[in-house]
């Protein structure tokens, strides 16, 4: 037994070279479910230096939820372990409620490719080895599964099995001292809690990132030798642009992100969750923002119940202000075709960085909906946000000279749209208020183009301009809505009083009950909601376009999709939740579709 639980006492893995798993049909095997709540037991069995892993909790009880998930849809299909038995003929011997590991691991230094290896759950393994003819004693023998040649051996109450060329690795693996990954405990009560985890641990993350160098490297000799003549200058600018934000985002993560693992799960009603983890570095800056997200209240507070296509919300922390504002500029010096910025200098990127603090600040969270509008109403309407601030009124002025920033940065654009802000000062319900509107036809318009009109006219209104109010509602709320001034005086009441309407009503509580306690942002979905906007959509370009109107059934009444997001303990959390009643309504959409 070797006194170290890492695998081959070596950097991190700097490279990986072409490699093939044979364990397609192996991963049929993939999900499962645990009724227990301590942490995986085979996990003590990979070694520390692991580029990543697959595990499955409980291959039975996976197999018995995918059975009733496939059931609510009627696919007749057979169940994932029931194919893989067949598939692989690993079937005698098998201890069906064990778990299963699937994972890559780092080869000697001399063939560094990365190596799988996959652990079964047996309860007697003579049994499993004599029925696909192997040593039943648990001595490393060579067996076909899958019509693949494979090492297998016991490994305590596991089975073992290897690529016929990582014997060495092998012998390794079973005298390896067995102890939990340490960078995966602040995840043991997730992991005991979910299903199916696939995860990218630290030796993994630096493979993947070292790939992406390389690949920046390669460009960068590209464009130096074989982009250097004059004509191929707007080319080359543009793949200098790409490749430095490529790198921006491989250093970003590389600086942030010290493991990710992603997991599905379905609960014994067939509730179905699929969420992600984050850990962050010691040194992570992200890490740093986490005491600035306490919310209070709800981060959906202040909209009534009502149909919806989509309602999300949350703080805005200070401290991210101005490294959001770096992003932005970041991204649009990408593309500068298409703002008009080829001619941008220092000045006018700080004069955008400016613009997008202002629009930001003294913002202290931020909560938007969307409803799916009428017939006849513009497309682009109906969106309504409720902000909290320090100063209401104060925040006003700053947006005014918010938009006189865009507006000077626009007239230094060699774009042939140039949409400016026209804001100006009035009330709305009694309070101060402004108003910008963008016309987006006199921007855009072309007069050889008829349809492209139309469709001004459909997104934005008779005249193609884009109108919003933003109105201080109290001196510590802002009321914002892409709509006329009758649609939104009921939403300033409603988010005056704290309207709790939305958040309260019975469908989106059976969301916000499989999903994380107090979570910092919180996104609802509504498949009801998000049918009638498509509808409308769609019955206003294609009665245009072909004069006929589509058939689009109506989906039925259900609980809306959920997301929330979190960021404690240096790690960030992204949970998705669909309950089983929407899985429900899905499926009989389904079955509407097809009787069209």
């Amino acid at each position: 037994m070797t006194s170290s639980h890492r695998l081959y006492r070596t950097p991190r893995l700097n490279r990986i070279r072409n490699w093939w798993v044979r364990w397609t049909l192996v991963l049929g095997l993939i999900g499962a479910s645990s009724l227990s709540t301590h942490a995986s037991d085979v996990l003590r069995f990979m070694p520390e230096d692991a580029l990543g892993f697959v595990l499955v909790r409980d291959l039975a009880d996976f197999d018995a939820k995918v059975s009733r998930f496939t059931q609510l849809f009627n696919l007749p299909v057979p169940g994932p372990l029931e194919y893989a038995k067949l598939a692989t003929g690993l079937d005698q011997g098998l201890r069906p409620q064990g778990e299963l590991l699937i994972a890559l691991i780092p080869g000697p230094p001399e063939l560094p490719a990365p190596q799988p290896m996959v652990l079964l759950p047996v309860n007697n393994y003579a049994q499993l080895a004599e029925a696909i003819h192997g040593d039943p004693s648990g001595e490393i023998c060579r067996v076909s599964v899958a019509g693949e040649d494979v090492l297998i051996a016991k490994f305590d109450s596991y089975a073992l099995l290897m690529n016929v060329e990582h014997r060495e690795t092998m012998e390794l693996l079973l005298g390896l001292q067995q102890a939990p990954v340490a960078n995966l405990k602040p995840l043991d009560t997730w992991i005991a809690s979910n299903d199916l985890i696939v995860a990218i641990l630290p030796n993994g993350l630096e493979a993947l990132l070292h790939l992406g160098g390389q690949y920046t490297t390669q460009q960068q000799e590209l464009i130096a030798n074989e982009l250097d003549a004059p004509h191929f200058s707007p080319v080359r600018e543009q793949m200098e642009r790409n490749v430095e934000l490529y790198q921006w985002v491989l250093d970003t993560l590389g600086s942030e992100i010290e493991l990710a693992a992603f997991a599905v799960s379905l609960d014994d009603s067939t509730n179905l969750r699929i969420s992600k983890r984050v850990l962050l570095n010691e040194e992570s800056q992200f890490a740093t923002q986490e005491g600035v997200l306490e919310t209070s209240g709800s981060a959906l507070g202040g909209f009534t119940n009502q149909p919806f296509v989509f309602a999300a919300g949350g703080p805005i922390p200070e401290k991210w202000i101005a490294p959001l504002a770096s992003v932005n500029r970041k991204l649009m010096q990408q593309m500068p075709e298409l703002y008009g910025s080829e001619e941008f200098g220092s000045d006018e990127w700080k004069k955008l960085e400016e613009y997008s603090v202002a629009t930001m600040k003294s913002l202290k969270s931020l909560s938007m909906i969307l409803l799916p509008g009428s017939k006849g109403e513009p497309l682009f309407s109906n969106v309504f946000g409720i902000a909290k601030t320090s100063d209401a009124e104060a925040y006003l002025e700053s947006y005014s000279k918010a938009a006189e920033l865009w507006n000077e940065l626009m007239a230094n654009s060699t774009s042939d749209i140039s949409l400016e802000y026209q804001v100006s000062s009035r009330t709305v319900g009694g309070a101060e208020a402004r108003e910008i509107v963008v016309d987006v036809a006199a921007a855009a318009r072309d007069p050889n183009v008829p349809v492209f009109n139309w469709l001004l006219e459909a997104m934005f209104g008779g005249d193609g301009k884009m109108r919003q109010l933003l109105v201080a509602a109290n001196q510590q709320t802002l009321v914002y809505g892409m709509a006329e001034e009758k649609q939104l005086l009921p939403v300033i009441d409603a988010a005056k009083n704290g309207e709790l309407g939305l958040v309260n009503s019975s469908d989106v509580q059976v969301t916000m009950k499989l999903l994380p306690e107090q979570p910092s942002w919180t996104m609802l979905v509504s498949p009801q909601g998000c049918v009638v906007w498509a509808k409308r959509i769609a019955e206003e370009f294609l009665s245009h376009l072909i004069g006929e109107t589509p058939r689009i059934p109506d989906f039925g009444t259900s609980p809306p999709l959920g997301m929330a997001v979190n960021l404690r303990d240096k790690q960030l959390e992204v949970d998705w939740v669909c309950p089983v009643e929407t899985l429900q309504a899905l499926a009989a959409y389904i079955e509407k579709c097809k009787a069209l």
